[in-house]
């Protein structure tokens, strides 16, 4: 079984320095594209010259995460692909071939993430990923490990599980797979692609399964490329999710997630608004807002697929974290 490591870079030069050497040393028996979104900085230059063997994919325009990996794709052959964030790293070969492992032994498996964990503070989860991923009734994401903003100790879940989604920090997937399900949706661009293809992917094939290696483990800075915090991020992220909803949510469930929805997210942007952070509460009306001008090519996108019930792992994520306090995956 092949692999290859496609590792996604915007001007990352300062990245690739740090982590580069080290992912390629941990990840063996695999080839390593680096795919360039056309980066301004050296990025391309620094890996040519001190990486040889590293392929290079240069992309003439920035195409998001979602876009430069599915222009990537078309250059990529390897059975198993680990799609590696530039601000992530293996430290060790042993996590990398656990995860070989289990696609190799089981091929009912056509996405897999590790422990995604903070590398400047080892001892903790990190929020993109943590140990695996799930979605509430309503789309709100949440991980086994961070629940809202709650961040788990690392050695917590350790076990290897199925999951709703993995992670687009280390995103590991079956290039089969990958490419009959035509990719991440580009309109998504960055953010909540991820967890969009792991839904697609349970609604046209309803036993294949998305697991988390719970000791394997990757490190990660964390909003190495976009603050957590920054305006455009919580655009993203709002307008992405209801993408996602949108496109697929069962019909008998969808008014009524959609209406909800309005009013949680409202309550969100109000919120924000007091505290003082007035871009944050802008950045959720402008996602709505995109949506209403953009709402009958969404609604287009869904499939003809029979939509899974069974989606969701708990009803609400808000009204357990704020009003019954669980906040650990455990709790729930």
């Amino acid at each position: 079984m092949t692999r290859a490591v496609a590792i996604l870079n915007y001007n990352g030069l300062n990245l690739l320095k740090l982590f580069l050497r080290d992912n390629i040393k941990n990840t063996p028996n695999a080839n390593t594209y680096l795919i360039d979104n056309n980066s301004s900085d050296d990025s391309v230059k620094f890996v040519r010259t001190k990486f040889p063997d590293v392929k290079i994919i240069q992309l003439k325009k920035n195409f998001g995460y979602a876009g430069g990996y599915n222009e990537s794709i078309k250059h990529i052959d390897e059975d198993i692909i680990f799609f590696l964030n530039n601000d992530a790293v293996f430290l060790d070969n042993k996590s990398f071939l656990d995860i070989i492992e289990v696609f190799e032994k089981n091929k009912k498996i056509s996405v897999a993430q590790p422990s995604i964990l903070d590398f400047n503070n080892k001892a903790k989860y990190e929020y993109a990923g943590a140990s695996g991923g799930f979605i509430d009734f309503f789309g709100y994401p949440f991980c086994r490990g961070r629940i809202v903003k709650n961040i788990e100790n690392s050695d917590t879940y350790n076990t290897t599980r199925e999951v709703f989604w993995a992670s687009g920090c280390c995103f590991v997937v079956r290039n089969r797979i990958f490419k009959e399900l035509n990719g991440f949706d580009t309109d998504f661009f960055s953010h909540m692609e991820e967890i969009d293809f792991c839904w697609r992917l349970k609604n046209n094939y309803h036993d294949n399964k998305i697991i988390s290696v719970g000791k394997s483990k990757v490190y990660h800075v964390g909003a190495g490329t976009l603050n957590y915090n920054s305006p455009k991020k919580y655009y993203l992220n709002f307008r992405n999710s209801l993408f996602m909803l949108l496109k697929n949510i069962p019909s008998k469930y969808l008014v009524f997630v959609i209406i909800s929805r309005i009013f949680f997210d409202l309550g969100i942007s109000i919120v924000l608004f007091f505290k003082l952070k007035p871009n944050l509460s802008y950045s959720i009306l402008k996602a709505y807002s995109y949506l209403l001008f953009n709402l009958f090519s969404v609604i287009k996108k869904r499939s003809k697929s029979k939509k899974i019930d069974n989606y969701y792992y708990i009803f609400s994520l808000l009204i357990n974290y704020y009003i019954i306090n669980r906040k650990t995956f455990s709790s729930f």
